[in-house]
């Protein structure tokens, strides 16, 4: 009997011990990585205050093991989700929104001996080539936790930095696939109605050619400002002649007008007319990298129909300002290839 009493009063000075020792811990953590992510913050940001996109790159979601349940609203302040492993069940909730620089949440996670709760920080900060993405978690450990890891030999920081690290690199995986879709449309023969632009014209190499077309557009804007001129439509590039490797072209950015404009003798900016004509209409939505598959099919249909090339320049129309959309794969640009 005494040895039992003995017994008792060891494991029990023991637990008492462990305790003191264990509460004597240093329980608070914190865990961040970071990595670039080839994308604008606009585009990074929907996948990441949206609860419903994280299925495209969180690496924690993409576990055999996780059950996530998400609720009819998958983004704004207050929203939530739950999860659960072999472990327990957690709930996040986003708790603040800074667009395009800051999502934070809410973790409580709930497992057999305890309660977990962590602060959760996914920081986004442009950088010349893109996002730079920093993913951070912090929180204290309870006593068990402490007791846990000290046992265990758990590293949160490892464990915990793995999943951060394949989830930048999924989520930055994840965009480039998004950004790099397009289709190719050959619409087929239209009658384009024509009309007055104002242009700018100069000659460039094809690699030179989106900088300096860019910068000839902001410049005919930037005149039609100064002078109270409407657009009448999308900005053009017509491509007035390519030398005979195709390597450089003359062109000029266009601007369509409502009507004719006179401009001063010496203005850069100056007035065209582009006459009525039939052209075949190639509409590509996607990168400008695409547009020559797009030219190459507009010509296969002009030959596969038995059409003939007029002496009109190819010109290319763009419906979209890439400055206002964040993912190439929207751009919508129009090629019209002018035909007899």
């Amino acid at each position: 009997m005494k040895a039992l009493k003995y017994t008792f009063i060891l494991l029990l000075v023991a637990v008492v011990a462990g305790a003191v020792y264990f509460s004597l811990q240093d329980g608070h953590y914190k865990v961040e990585r970071s990595a670039t992510i080839d994308a604008p913050p606009s585009l990074v940001y929907k996948q990441l205050e949206d609860f419903d996109q994280w299925a495209n790159w969180n690496a924690y979601h993409m576990q055999n093991d996780v059950d996530v349940q998400l609720g009819e609203q998958t983004n704004g302040v207050d929203t939530s989700f739950i999860f659960t492993d072999e472990d327990g069940e957690g709930k996040m909730t986003i708790t603040r929104l800074d667009p395009n620089k800051l999502i934070s949440l809410n973790m409580v996670y709930e497992h057999g001996l305890g309660t977990s709760r962590a602060q959760v920080d996914y920081i986004l900060t442009q950088v010349e080539n893109g996002t730079l993405v920093t993913m951070k978690v912090e929180g204290d450990k309870d006593l068990v936790d402490k007791a846990i890891s000290t046992i265990m030999g758990t590293d949160m920081d490892a464990e915990i930095g793995a999943l951060y690290e394949a989830s930048l690199t999924n989520l930055n995986r994840y965009l480039q696939d998004e950004m790099k879709k397009y289709t190719v449309n050959v619409d087929g023969l239209i009658d384009y109605s024509g009309g007055y632009y104002l242009y700018m014209s100069s000659s460039s190499s094809l690699e030179n050619l989106p900088q300096l077309q860019s910068q000839m557009l902001r410049s005919i804007h930037s005149f039609m400002a100064d002078n109270n001129i409407d657009s009448y439509g999308a900005d053009m590039v017509i491509y007035e002649k390519f030398d005979e490797l195709g390597e450089n072209v003359i062109f000029s950015a266009a601007v369509p007008v409502r009507e004719r404009v006179l401009t001063a003798a010496n203005s850069r900016v100056l007035v065209g007319l582009m006459d009525p004509q039939r052209a075949i209409k190639v509409t590509l939505k996607g990168d400008y990298s695409n547009l020559d598959e797009a030219w190459k099919k507009g010509i296969e249909y002009i030959q596969v129909n038995g059409l003939q090339r007029s002496e009109q320049p190819v010109f290319e129309v763009y419906k979209t300002d890439p400055y206002k959309i964040d993912n190439p794969a929207n751009y919508i640009t129009e090629i019209y290839l002018p035909v007899l």
